[in-house]
């Protein structure tokens, strides 16, 4: 029996207060959300989330990313960037990769390391999610305004024949994104 699996990836800048925990859980729960990716993690308590367990790889700079499951779902050969930017596991037969690149002109080499030297993709894997906060594009037209760019995403998701979620909707399906989310081979998980 083939399952959807509906997943969300969303840049949290730090939310720690009880409030700000409720009103994640409450969109989690009321959406149906089974995976959360989740950035800018600053917040290792997150037992608040009722129904949710969270695999959380906080960093040095106390800033890291998270994957956070509805109960009865599991992670398994689970990977951490120890830098915190990126949590990466084994779902199903499906690679779920959650990276938060750091954002800003300043940091565009720390950036494009993440992708050209901390991404391994397993070869024994055919399915890779990669999503997060990636702050760059790979295209003028990903975005509004002055892009900043990045060869080594490019070149990564070249490299992986990975390819873009909405290129895989039906016509008539309208999307929008404010981050870049890449896909290969998980429509049955979308």
């Amino acid at each position: 029996m083939l399952y959807t699996y509906k997943i969300v990836t969303r840049n949290i800048n730090g939310i720690s207060s009880p409030l700000e925990m409720q009103m994640l859980h409450n969109f989690l729960f009321r959406r149906y959300i089974d995976l959360a990716l989740v950035q800018e993690v600053t917040n290792n308590d997150s037992s608040t989330i009722c129904g949710y367990a969270p695999l959380v790889n906080e960093g040095i700079d106390k800033r890291g990313t998270a994957i956070v499951l509805k109960e009865g779902l599991s992670l398994s050969n689970i990977k951490r960037l120890p830098s915190g930017r990126g949590i990466a596991g084994l779902f199903k037969d499906a690679w779920i990769m959650n990276i938060y690149a750091p954002p800003g002109a300043e940091k565009r080499q720390e950036r494009e390391t993440i992708f050209t030297h901390d991404l391994a993709f397993p070869a024994s894997s055919r399915d890779i999610l990669l999503a997060g906060d990636f702050n760059c594009v790979t295209s003028p037209s990903n975005c509004i305004g002055t892009p900043n760019l990045s060869k080594a995403l490019s070149s990564t998701i070249a490299g992986f024949a990975l390819y873009g979620v909405w290129e895989s909707l039906p016509n008539n399906l309208h999307v929008h994104t404010t981050r870049t989310t890449v896909l290969h081979g998980l429509t049955e998980y979308v």
